[in-house]
């Protein structure tokens, strides 16, 4: 147990304090807490072409709200910009249009001017625009459109950024002298002898000279790398404006950089980055132009309006600025889980994406790689939760979050869950409340639940609301055309799903077990394995095994929709009904489809009309499993940050998006109304699902306001929560495949687990 835990704690404060690659950021804090945001000069201008500064005033080119290409000049950054318009006669005609300027120091500019062929192909050509009013083109015949331009350090070449990355550095007088096509790009720079070129996951470094590779820099700390790639997957935005992100300051012999997650100071020659501010402002960064080592102007905005120039400086002489805002410190968050999830990857991105402040990092106990057992994995976190240390927010699924409570290292969270409410107040109480006590202390606050559905006609379904009913009503049907009643093939699939309708009944919350009910439990299991297996062929196991994988592969891969599909095609495939675990929305979204039954490109017809779909539970109600589950460390120390992290869990917008199988329906009703209002933004997304040879439409959302609000009736109606205690649950699903498959009886499977229970709830 030692040895596991050296190495989880090894782990965690590796990942704290070094990210992933090499390039740590000792230094950060410290150059964060340095820097101020101030706002200044407001550009009344559409598309930004270029930014710069030449004879001590700030220069931008760009396009107004006419159309028209203006150059806006000031020498104070807070002061009023003149503008005029640019004239154009000598170097644009007909549909011409900049795509990108550079701005040399005694005010030339170097313009890359694109035109459109007839077979709608784009060529560009490289004008020269001097102070003096001349224009001289420089290169023509450019395939493709250029992005940026650069000028070198010696100022006899420049170097284009072309469409499809490529890059080319040419002469003066016009003649190409290499091009370098090694993948595409988020921006370059040339730093003395030196082009570097900024991607998604790399830095490429070439000889200005030649163009030959020198290096290849692929090692990062988790903040830089973040916001390489989300600043490389944000290129597209606005992609007729410019996005000059990195500058290179010959007195520094340093690269500086705009990304995603902050201003990045980044030294070559020992590939240290050191993020020195974390950016509050979600705008999109088209220009950086570095003053100095302490100063740094931005150009930012949003697509559709006007531009504002933003300083961030650690300077004097803006220190007493009003204007002048701290840029907030970047804070870092440690989330667990017992088992690694995507999902919760996924979860982390958006949020990071939305909140540049903050910074997650993602432990976990067990994945498919680390060997480590269920056991193991708990008793690590304990050990380690018990000497107030470990992870800061802890995703509490699969875990006994009731034998936590008395120990004191989970923190008493019920004014978190009243703020949570207040801020979000259409949430789902019952499950928020899942582990309230009696004297309404609260430890861990589900954000997330799923359910189990039948699905079929609503006439016949209707009371059809246990095993027993359930098997009377599947051997009265003519056996399906196409596979089996329910697509339910191997003994998992059963167990999987009627498991979490007797979890609490079996072992409850609070650790009281039933022995009554575990056999109950068994009885209906084998009653439904048996009654579905008889109808069921190997060829059909076979043919299913075939298209979705085994039952472990679709599990890491899939949602439930699988098990519905055969609804849509009826008369092909013979199917009436399904028993299915809404785990997310998106079960809730197919099932309206399959309601609508509409093929693509013909309207909604009725043969799926009269279907709906009916919660399972037990005798306290409709049933559901807590899903992301949030509890807090007791530790003194980020216990604000970690509240802060598990309030925004509830939001609507974090909420309204889709995760993964693991996290679940959302809880919040304001959240998934937000879904489908996003859902209408983007226009009607949806796809086509083909069944027995015919398309149908499968809609990623809920198309009317009726099915939204009948979604949200049938979570409204979950009462009694399941159990999510992954050690009960192995427990008893260890024991399963000997009794359904090898004849083992029930009295020998009872008395097995038992056994195992006994030893686990007296511990």
């Amino acid at each position: 147990m030692k040895y596991i835990r050296l190495i989880l704690l090894v782990c965690m404060v590796s990942m704290l304090c070094c990210g992933c690659g090499s390039g740590g950021a000792s230094d950060e804090d410290d150059a964060v807490a340095t820097f101020l945001e101030y706002q200044k000069a407001q550009l009344d201008i559409g598309r930004i072409c270029g930014f710069g500064k030449a004879c001590d005033e700030y220069i931008c080119i760009g396009e107004d709200e006419n159309g028209d290409y203006v150059k806006l000049t000031g020498s104070d950054l807070n002061g009023e910009f003149r503008q005029e318009k640019m004239k154009t006669d000598d170097l644009l005609s007909g549909d011409d249009m900049i795509s990108a300027v550079y701005i040399d120091d005694d005010g030339s500019l170097y313009l890359a001017v694109s035109s459109v062929r007839e077979d709608d192909s784009i060529v560009s050509r490289i004008v020269k625009a001097g102070s003096d009013g001349r224009a001289d083109i420089l290169t023509d015949g450019i395939e493709g459109n250029v992005d940026s331009i650069r000028l070198t350090a010696d100022g006899e070449s420049y170097v284009a950024g072309c469409s499809g990355g490529i890059i080319q550095c040419c002469s003066m007088d016009g003649k190409i002298k290499y091009t370098i096509d090694d993948g595409n790009y988020t921006d370059i720079c040339i730093a003395g002898d030196k082009l570097v070129a900024l991607a998604e996951r790399n830095i490429a470094v070439y000889s200005v000279a030649d163009g030959s590779t020198l290096e290849n820099i692929s090692s990062f700390d988790d903040a830089m790398a973040e916001g390489m790639e989300r600043t490389f997957s944000e290129k597209g935005n606005d992609a007729l404006s410019c996005n000059n992100i990195m500058k290179y300051d010959e007195d520094t012999d340093q690269i500086f950089m705009m990304l995603g997650t902050g201003l990045f100071e980044y030294k070559l020659s020992d590939k240290l980055g050191i993020r020195l501010a974390s950016l509050k402002d979600s705008d999109k960064v088209y220009e950086l132009w570095v003053e100095d080592k302490d100063t740094f102007v931005a150009v930012m905005g949003k697509q559709e309006s006007g531009k504002n120039i933003i300083v961030y400086s650690a300077a004097d002489v803006y220190a007493d600025q009003e204007s002048g805002q701290d840029v907030q410190e970047n804070s870092t968050v440690t989330l667990y889980s017992l088992y690694y999830s995507e999902a919760y990857e996924n979860m982390i991105s958006w949020y990071e994406g939305s909140h540049s402040d903050m910074t997650v990092e993602y432990v976990w106990g067990i994945d498919d790689t680390n060997g480590i057992s269920e056991s193991e994995a708990i008793n690590s976190l304990n050990t380690q939760l018990l000497a107030k240390e470990g992870p800061d927010v802890i995703i509490m699924d699969g875990l006994n979050v009731k034998s936590y409570e008395d120990t004191g290292v989970l923190m008493e969270l019920s004014q978190v869950v009243e703020e949570i409410k207040n801020e979000n107040p259409d949430c789902l109480e019952t499950v928020m409340d899942t582990y309230r006590n009696d004297d309404n202390s609260i430890y861990a606050v589900p954000a997330y639940e799923s359910f189990t559905a039948l699905v079929g006609p609503k006439d016949e379904i209707n009371g059809v609301d246990n095993i027993q009913s359930l098997v009377t009503y599947m051997n009265g049907l003519d056996s399906p055309e196409f596979g089996s009643d329910m697509s339910f093939y191997y003994w998992e699939c059963y167990f999987d799903t009627l498991y979490p309708l007797y979890a609490a009944d079996i072992v409850d919350l609070h650790g009281a077990y039933d022995e009554n009910m575990l056999r109950k439990f068994l009885e209906d299991l084998k009653e439904l394995y048996d009654s579905g297996m008889d109808r069921t062929t190997q060829e059909q196991i076979d043919e299913w095994t075939n298209e979705f994988g085994t039952y472990s592969e679709q599990t890491k891969k899939t949602v439930n929709t699988a098990y519905m599909s055969p609804l849509f095609n009826r008369e092909w495939s013979g199917r009436r009904f399904a028993l299915v675990n809404m785990k997310t929305t998106v079960e809730s979204q197919y099932f309206y489809s399959i309601k609508e039954d509409s093929m693509a490109g013909n309207e909604a017809n009725t043969v799926n009309e009269g279907y709906d779909y009916e919660l399972w539970g037990n005798g306290d109600g409709a049933v559901y499993v807590p899903n992301t589950i949030f509890a807090i460390n007791n530790k003194d120390e980020k216990k604000d940050v970690a509240i802060r992290f598990v309030k925004d869990m509830f939001s609507s917008d974090m909420q309204k998006l889709y995760y993964g199988v693991e996290c679940g329906n959302p809880v919040n009703m304001d959240g998934v109304r937000a879904v489908n209002e996003m859902a209408l933004e983007m226009g009607t997304p949806g796809g086509i699902v083909n069944v027995g040879g015919n398309d149908y439409m499968n809609w990623a959302y809920w198309r009317t306001d009726e099915y939204l609000e009948d979604y949200i009736n049938k979570l409204r109606q979950l009462k009694s929560t399941s159990n999510p205690d992954v050690r009960v649950r192995s427990m008893i699903r260890d024991k399963i495949p000997a009794y359904l498959e090898d004849g083992v009886s029930i009295d020998e499977t009872v008395e097995s687990i038992d056994s195992s229970l006994s030893v686990y709830l007296s511990e």
